[in-house]
């Protein structure tokens, strides 16, 4: 084909144009035929757009048939052409856009295909989590309901431990099956550093499951250290599976993820506590401030680290310290 031609400079052309682009230009060729062509080509576009699930998908499909055009001998250009932009539609409407020039190239669709994957893959579960879902799929086919014991503040153990020894003595096996203080590891930050406790995490309370038997109830409301089952009435009330599973799955984490070896998830499921909160006044007993009053500003319990206001020059400085370089003054 000749080369392009920039209609809007036609008249800066100069006169002898074969000396200038190496091609003799026939200002006559923008004819009549040639606006009838061009104007079936759109046509042709048209219905390559119709059938194209996207405008940039037909331009793609319009700039193939060009290209093709290009390659082929100039009698059979026209032809080729055409042909061209049939195929280009049949395959349209096949599905098969894909092969076409539509602006994204292959290893952008790949990379869209697999973010859409992943986005529809879940994430992969801890033990922790597995054992609790296991643990609320159990409650199902578990025998009795659960309760609610209420118990001396400090006596939750004990309680567990006398009723399973009333349960052997009266035999009470098919009546009460299982006896649960539910725990939870803390985090403790202090001045003294950092250390973690198991304790109980709802203190005054025990979870029991049984029959709704009366005798069972009698001899369980004579546990030493039990003051009554808890409910709204007289009758108790006996918890949902919801309900179990949120008073005992921070202790079925923690043992799951222990029997797995998963440290950084065991520490990630613990209660944090920190001896300071943001407003605390504190004294500070190391570095160049020693012995100067601060305010408490941020605390970050991972770090172990504070960040005080100290007056200097009457304005309050932000200064970063550890737990263990304050003293919270007594209020």
């Amino acid at each position: 084909m000749t080369d392009e031609v920039n209609l809007e400079n036609i008249d800066n052309l100069p006169e002898d144009a074969e000396e200038t682009s190496g091609a003799a230009i026939n200002l006559d060729a923008v004819s009549a035929d040639d606006a009838d062509a061009q104007t079936a080509d759109d046509v042709k576009i048209d219905q390559v757009e119709a059938a194209s699930p996207s405008e940039d998908v037909a331009e793609g499909m319009a700039y193939d048939a060009v290209n093709a055009a290009d390659s082929a001998p100039a009698d059979e250009a026209a032809s080729v052409e055409v042909d061209s932009l049939d195929d280009s539609v049949d395959s349209s409407a096949e599905g098969d856009a894909d092969a076409h020039s539509d602006g994204t190239t292959d290893e952008a669709a790949d990379s869209a295909d697999s973010n859409e994957a992943n986005a529809e893959e879940p994430e992969e579960e801890d033990a922790g989590a597995k054992a609790v879902k296991e643990f609320s799929k159990s409650l199902r086919t578990l025998e009795g309901k659960w309760y609610v014991l209420h118990t001396y503040s400090g006596y939750e153990k004990r309680v567990k431990s006398n009723i399973e020894s009333r349960v052997q003595s009266f035999g009470l096996e098919d009546t009460i099956f299982q006896v649960e203080v539910p725990m939870e590891e803390v985090e403790k930050h202090t001045e003294k550093g950092k250390k973690v406790v198991t304790r109980v995490r709802v203190p005054g309370y025990v979870l029991i499951r049984m029959y709704p038997d009366e005798n069972a109830r009698r001899i369980v409301r004579e546990t030493e250290g039990v003051t009554g089952f808890v409910g709204p009435s007289r009758e108790p009330a006996p918890l949902s599976r919801k309900e179990v599973v949120s008073m005992m799955a921070p202790m079925i984490a923690s043992q799951a993820l222990k029997e797995a070896g998963d440290k950084p998830a065991a520490a990630k499921k613990r209660t944090i506590e920190v001896s300071y909160k943001v407003g605390d006044q504190v004294t500070v007993t190391d570095g160049p401030f020693t012995s100067m009053s601060a305010v408490v500003s941020d605390v970050e319990p991972t770090t172990q680290k504070l960040t005080v206001l100290v007056s200097i020059f009457g304005r309050d400085t932000p200064v970063e310290l550890g737990f263990d370089q304050v003293q919270r003054l007594d209020a």
